[in-house]
């Protein structure tokens, strides 16, 4: 039996989940190479973002 739980984005500071993928979103996948700076993904319910 197959789980319908995400996993959390690989981009280190995002804490959005993903159900297919690494990242969830292009913009956290962009950030791959520089995970020490704030997520800008799209997601109002992110804790990644500062503002």
């Amino acid at each position: 039996m197959a789980t319908t739980e995400g996993k959390k984005c690989a981009h280190p500071i995002c804490s959005c989940t993903v159900t297919s993928g690494k990242y969830c979103s292009t913009q956290c996948e962009a950030m791959e190479k520089t995970p020490d700076v704030d997520c800008t993904c799209p997601h109002p319910g992110c804790k990644g973002h500062t503002e």
